[in-house]
């Protein structure tokens, strides 16, 4: 303990000696959250260590589920002189870790807890059906702080469905690029809500946006981001890609308006190119001036033209001082699926586009392409140095994509950071 107490006392006086024309006068404390406790230095008496023997939680079980009333029993464990306890969606903090969950149970409940409960009642919480939901609690020692987390997981009952709502799906049309469906609801559904994608993709997006949202279910996310009909309809999907394989999601509720099961289709758009080899040839354009959000710059267009075998492609383009040091790496990058499904990964028709790329700049453009049975073909690459000055624009890009300035690295979609959405103020009251 004093070895400790003189590590932390000389760190302070060295601070005051490296810093004699701004005198420190305070002591910050910084947790894994990014949240900072600070105190005025002649405030403070003395800082000392100590141990909290075991763990610090408060565990829970679910004793009985309904979709108004929800009844626990929490008991602590030796150390744990108090708890906080908040109820959330289980999907919307399924990503966090315990210092995380430990942060929004701390911010969310104002109630501390000091005795065990065998039955109480959970009051505060509006429940939908058929929905995981998950308590999670955060033990409390002896000195305030926050310890140990716990979390269990339970499923709400269904409300009851009034008869058999179904929604009967035709596949009408499917092209490369698009594909129609029909839909042909029962007499037993009130309204209901279609939504296409990738396969597997949907599920993946409820994961990452639903706490972003607000959604605590999947129906939720499909009435949410779907289009919603209440008759027998058809609808197009357009700007899809070739040969790939979709699911079409029907959210379809009762007469009461009571969200039934939802139904899944399963489709492929026709697929592009062929067996043999992949290949792209890239094809230099005018340089020129043009609008980049309101500023005129330099502009080179290039045009990317995949070959008839080419299912998919993909391309970019490097300053050569950053292309030819890691050149081998860059182009397995190139020859790579996405990590996650990402709109703009591949491309699939002939694109003209235009870099802003200075006079005078010595540069590399690159693209690769994969043929229907998914093996790559060569990478091609192109060397080339923008000219001294710029010319009259002489031509029109047949299909611009997203425009973008040219650096080091190639342009990769952002993620987004799903923000848990918290409930309104819970208790427990003992039964």
């Amino acid at each position: 303990m004093k070895k400790f107490l003189l590590v932390i006392l000389s760190s302070i006086m060295c601070l005051s000696l490296l810093a004699q024309e701004v005198e420190k006068n305070r002591l910050l404390v910084h947790d894994k959250m990014g949240d900072v406790k600070g105190y005025v230095l002649d405030r403070v008496d003395y800082i000392e260590f100590e141990t909290v023997e075991g763990e610090v939680a408060a565990n829970v079980e679910v004793l009985e589920v309904t979709l108004d009333k929800l009844l626990l029993s929490v008991q602590r464990t030796v150390s744990c002189q108090g708890f906080k306890l908040s109820c959330f969606p289980t999907v919307g903090i399924s990503s966090y870790s315990d210092d995380v969950l430990a942060s929004l149970v701390d911010k969310d409940s104002p109630n501390v807890y000091d005795k065990d409960f065998e039955s109480a009642e959970m009051t505060g919480m509006v429940f939908d059906p058929n929905t995981e939901y998950s308590i999670v609690t955060v033990g409390i020692d002896m000195y305030g702080v926050l310890c140990d987390v716990r979390k269990v997981s339970f499923t709400t009952p269904s409300k009851p469905i009034v008869g058999n709502p179904y929604v009967e799906i035709e596949e009408i049309d499917v092209q490369r690029y698009q594909f129609t469906v029909g839909f042909k609801p029962n007499e037993d559904v009130l309204k209901y809500s279609v939504i296409a994608a990738e396969k597997g993709t949907l599920q993946q997006q409820y994961e990452m946006f639903a706490p972003m949202f607000g959604y605590a279910n999947f129906g939720q996310m499909i009435e949410g981001w779907g289009v919603q009909f209440d008759v027998d309809t058809t609808f197009t999907w357009k700007q899809m890609n070739p040969a790939t394989e979709y699911e079409v999601m029907v959210q379809a509720w009762d007469v009461d308006g009571t969200m039934a099961e939802h139904q899944v289709y399963n489709l492929s758009t026709q697929a592009l190119g062929g067996e043999g080899t992949a290949e792209v040839s890239i094809t230099l354009g005018d340089y020129v001036m043009a609008d980049w959000g309101g500023e005129m710059l330099p502009s080179q267009f290039i045009t990317f033209t995949p070959n008839d075998q080419a299912s998919a492609y993909r391309m970019s383009v490097y300053l050569a001082e950053n292309y030819d040091g890691e050149a081998e790496a860059i182009k397995a990058d190139l020859c790579s699926e996405p990590p996650m499904p990402m709109t703009g990964w591949f491309q699939y028709e002939t694109i003209t586009t235009d870099y802003q790329i200075n006079p005078n700049t010595e540069c590399v453009a690159i693209a690769a392409a994969k043929n229907l049975n998914g093996e790559w073909g060569p990478v091609t690459e192109l060397r080339f140095t923008t000219p001294a000055e710029t010319v009259a624009a002489g031509m029109a890009p047949s299909k611009v994509i997203a425009k973008r300035k040219l650096s080091g690295k190639s342009l990769r979609q952002a993620g987004v950071l799903p923000v848990i959405k918290q409930q309104g103020q819970i208790s427990l009251t003992a039964r």
